[in-house]
């Protein structure tokens, strides 16, 4: 069996991977990385890490067998089939990845299926999946809120402030984006289908609606932002959307809007994957990374 070089091996991804790394390597952690978003040199001078080089392994393999703890993707996966990566690289694929772990490693990742982790854990491997974390949950949800409304400013010619918003699910993406769109001075309705969703909703929003209210009231939104990982903006409902209006989907691929449809009514519709990589990514790291070491000090401590 092939020994630990690298206390981390961090593994495909987008620009979270790339400030994790170097946020370890600044600790004084032995970092290897593979099949990230973006380079990072083994000169210590150029990325103005104090502590140790960031190293580039050659393949998955041997940046997996060779550490301890292995960091993937937010989501791990889209398809089921490949890493999550921007880099189009042959061999970051979930098979690959699972022959390639050994017994007593740690695995980190966001969303990781179900199956992955039961062959994972046959081979004595320890998963641990971030987003079940509730605390980095949060903090994520305030990066997607950030993120949803970076999206709509850049692609609508109308502001946001004062303009009629319709948020679709009431979770932690949904709560935090409607609290963020009420301090912009805007008129937030909220659509929850829950009683007791919709009660906790009308403390912040302007107005709450049920699913079967939503066709009678949809003309008069500008801005519409799914959070909702089910099909819930069919081809029948966006036949009720005003023109100018633009529809922001933030829920899980693949959303929760018929883009097809939405295209062909003329509709402004966008699904937007990934917002803390893309507009908070070195934050998200460091919320990432703390969150990695309070787990690995409660194993340390169970051992």
């Amino acid at each position: 069996m092939i020994t630990n070089i690298y206390d981390f091996g961090i593994i495909g991804g987008d620009m979270r991977q790339v400030y994790m790394a170097q946020i370890l390597a600044e600790q004084g952690y032995r970092v290897c990385v593979y099949g990230l978003c973006k380079d990072i040199s083994l000169d210590k001078k150029t990325d103005g890490i104090k502590g140790e080089p960031v190293l580039c392994e050659k393949s998955l393999t041997n940046a997996v067998q060779k550490s301890g703890i292995i960091i993937a993707p937010v989501p791990m996966t889209k398809n089921k089939i490949d890493l999550n990566n921007q880099t189009g690289k042959d061999d970051l694929r979930l098979n690959v990845l699972m022959e390639s772990l050994k017994e007593g490693q740690y695995f980190f990742a966001g969303c990781i299926p179900e199956s992955f982790q039961v062959m994972a854990a046959d081979k004595g491997v320890v998963c641990c999946d971030f987003m079940k974390n509730e605390e980095l949950a949060t903090y994520n949800s305030i990066a997607t809120a950030e993120g949803s409304i970076a999206e709509a400013i850049q692609k609508s010619p109308l502001n946001l402030h004062k303009s009629h918003c319709l948020v679709l699910g009431y979770g932690k993406c949904g709560k935090t984006l409607a609290a963020y769109l009420k301090g912009m001075f805007c008129k937030v309705t909220v659509c929850a289908r829950r009683p007791n969703v919709r009660s906790e909703a009308s403390v912040l929003a302007d107005e709450v609606i049920d699913f079967d209210e939503i066709q009678d009231n949809l003309k008069q939104y500008s801005f519409i932002f799914n959070t909702i990982p089910n099909m819930i903006m069919d081809r029948s409902l966006l036949k009720s959307v005003k023109k100018q209006a633009i529809i922001i989907d933030i829920a899980s691929a693949p959303g929760g809007v018929d883009f097809t449809a939405a295209k062909e009514l003329g509709i402004p519709a966008w699904l937007c994957p990934g917002l803390p990589g893309k507009y908070a990514p070195e934050s998200s790291a460091r919320a990432m990374t703390d969150v990695l070491m309070q787990v690995m000090q409660q194993h340390v401590k169970k051992e």
